[in-house]
């Protein structure tokens, strides 16, 4: 494969993704719900590019990166080599410097092979354990701790190597099941618009352009106006304040936000999804009184 159709078929797939992009917006735009609860998904953090940048700073950094380095030589056949006492190379180490098992790692000591749990991550997955959340996104968070077998098929302790690995992918199944906090300020304002104290000012819309390239013109300009093809079979709603509504409740829902309380010297957590339960409890108490 020659440069010139590597860089072609780079930019075909770049091409492809930012019309995925324009379609997905177009038919947000068009008021259909999945692609409109997508986009404001997005916008929201609850997945994509944005959520991961909120999740970064719950995430520690490495506490025992340079006893994993010290240990990184040492094979899966390594642990099997038996020295003159019977023991193999990794029961020679010293407490401080020894890989944990699976027994050990079940027990607590799992933070030998991944980062510990900053205060904040901890707290916010304690709630999330406690108030789960509606997991349209993430799947639900059963736990907070690894459960890793023991014994392998041979009925002999599990080898390091796969402890690591096994810890390292509950480690990551754990991130993929956590609802990011939001800003405070973000967070308070889709409150707002999910509540219907606030609300967007709408926009006017724009009218597509009908006229015509020129013949062969394959520019990527001119790939891009093109409108997408029509299809009667989708799930188009008008754009009301209503459904807006309906439609930022269902992302708030999801959606935390953590303030640190001095008084009791912990963080708080409080959930979308309690916050409009709070507000519409007290909206029909208030019309009842």
């Amino acid at each position: 494969m020659t440069p010139g159709s590597k860089q072609k078929q780079r930019q075909t797939r770049k091409l492809q993704t930012i019309q995925h992009g324009i379609r997905l917006l177009v038919r947000a735009n068009d008021g259909e719900r999945r692609p409109l609860l997508k986009v404001l998904l997005m916008t929201y953090g609850r997945v994509g590019r944005k959520r991961r940048e909120l999740l970064g700073p719950l995430i520690s950094a490495r506490p025992h990166q340079a006893l994993e380095e010290e240990s990184a030589g040492r094979t899966a056949h390594d642990e099997e080599l038996f020295n003159d006492t019977g023991k193999t190379a990794a029961d020679t180490l010293s407490p401080s410097t020894k890989p944990p098992g699976a027994r050990e790692v079940n027990q607590g000591s799992w933070t030998y092979y991944v980062p510990d749990f900053t205060p904040q991550l901890q707290a916010l997955l304690q709630s999330q354990l406690k108030h789960p959340p509606p997991h349209l996104t993430r799947p639900l968070l059963r736990r907070m701790a690894p459960r890793l077998e023991e014994l392998n098929s041979w009925k002999r302790p599990m080898p390091l190597n796969r402890v690591k690995n096994q810890t390292k992918e509950w480690y990551a199944s754990t991130l993929a099941r956590v609802h990011p906090p939001l800003p405070p300020q973000e967070w308070y304002r889709l409150r707002d618009l999910a509540s219907g104290v606030q609300s967007e000012p709408r926009v006017s819309r724009r009218k597509r352009v009908g006229e015509k390239a020129l013949a062969g013109e394959e520019t990527l300009l001119f790939r891009l106006s093109e409108p997408p093809p029509t299809d009667r079979s989708r799930d188009a709603h008008a754009i009301t304040p209503r459904y807006m509504r309906r439609m930022w409740a269902t992302v708030f829902a999801q959606c935390p936000v953590m303030e640190w309380e001095g008084v009791s010297e912990k963080w708080k957590v409080t959930w979308g999804e309690h916050a409009l339960h709070g507000l519409r409890r007290r909206a029909k108490e208030s019309g009842e009184g």
